[in-house]
């Protein structure tokens, strides 16, 4: 699915974007029945940086898909800068766009935060968003708001989903050994056990990095050679090797990401991903009509910054009423009566 809102810490504040409705976007005035000239709304400049490739199908994609849409829709023209992961290289292209005038500015990624703060202290006029774990929420300034995502929702979904299949045993790939990476681990073994208690866990694999594709493939092969019926992994760059690989082992995958290719979305089950486009019009219409600063915002389930792809029952292989259950099990996280750690 993603990465790091950045290298997150569980959080699972719920915080609603903002529903106001933005005008549409000419970039002239037009005249109103009494000839007087009506202000035309305001196109919002936003320029944003991902830490890493936004055709990864997963956490930088997710941006890139909201940014263009917003666009289409006529609310935003912005200009998308990728590979910012070093702060050395993101933070004058954050000043850059600054300096420019950009209204609003996107740091997408833990990588990203303290170059976005930095920056934020120099121009009070400009509007900022950094991402990070649960305590960057807490950070918001006058000019800047965070972003997390629900750690706890996106793991614990992906984990429900593969102990529905009752596949076992089940294997893990992960990134790196980061707190958030073991905390999402934490949250994947409590959704498999609530779906099939009997399911049995491996223990993770990491990887050592979250692109590296080679290394995850040999990681889902050895997982594989260890009797795991189906492989997990948390997306990214790592996905594209497990899904080659779970398919080429004719196992089961969860949690690969669109940029792995047809072969190996062919054996995945479902992928818990992020949906931007909400979060991005929440803050594009603070920024347009006025609210914006000292607050944070969290993707989840129920403001839709949280879905996951549709059920694949891979020919059979999985359970017809899995999709059902999920259905059932996401109504029970939204209205509370499906409790989460």
């Amino acid at each position: 699915m993603t990465r790091r809102s950045g290298k997150l810490l569980a959080g699972a504040a719920l915080v609603a974007v903002a529903a106001l409705a933005l005008a549409g976007c000419s970039s002239s005035s037009t005249p109103s029945a009494s000839g007087s000239a009506t202000p035309a709304a305001k196109v919002i400049k936003v320029g944003a940086l991902t830490p890493g490739n936004t055709n990864d199908g997963a956490f930088n994609q997710a941006l890139a898909d909201a940014l263009q849409k917003l666009k289409d829709e006529g609310l935003i023209d912005y200009q998308l800068r990728d590979q910012m992961a070093d702060p050395a290289t993101s933070e004058p292209v954050i000043t850059d766009f600054a300096s420019q005038g950009y209204d609003l500015i996107i740091g997408h990624g833990i990588e990203l935060s303290d170059a976005i703060f930095n920056v934020a202290k120099q121009f009070p006029d400009v509007k900022f968003t950094a991402s990070g774990g649960e305590d960057v929420l807490t950070k918001g300034t006058a000019n800047v708001e965070g972003w997390t995502y629900s750690t706890p929702q996106v793991g614990y979904l992906s984990g429900y989903i593969a102990g529905l299949t009752q596949a076992s045993p089940i294997g893990r790939v992960e990134s790196l050994e980061l707190d958030f990476v073991k905390a999402t681990d934490g949250f994947f073994q409590q959704g498999v056990t609530a779906a099939n208690p009997s399911a049995t866990l491996l223990p993770p694999v990491y990887a050592g990095s979250f692109d590296d594709a080679q290394a995850a493939a040999t990681a889902t092969t050895g997982l594989i050679g260890q009797g795991a019926k189906l492989v997990y992994t948390t997306g990214d760059g790592i996905a594209t090797g497990v899904g080659s690989a779970a398919a080429a082992g004719g196992v089961l995958s969860v949690g690969v990401s669109s940029a792995a290719g047809t072969a190996a979305l062919a054996n995945n089950v479902s992928t818990v991903d992020l949906d931007m486009y909400p979060i991005v019009k929440g803050w594009v219409e603070e920024v347009a009509n006025g609210g914006f600063g000292n607050k944070g915002v969290t993707s989840t389930l129920e403001n839709g910054g949280i879905t996951f792809q549709p059920i694949n029952t891979v020919g059979g292989k999985v359970p017809s009423d899995v999709a059902t259950k999920v259905d059932e099990q996401i109504k029970g996280i939204i209205d509370g009566s499906v409790t989460i750690g």
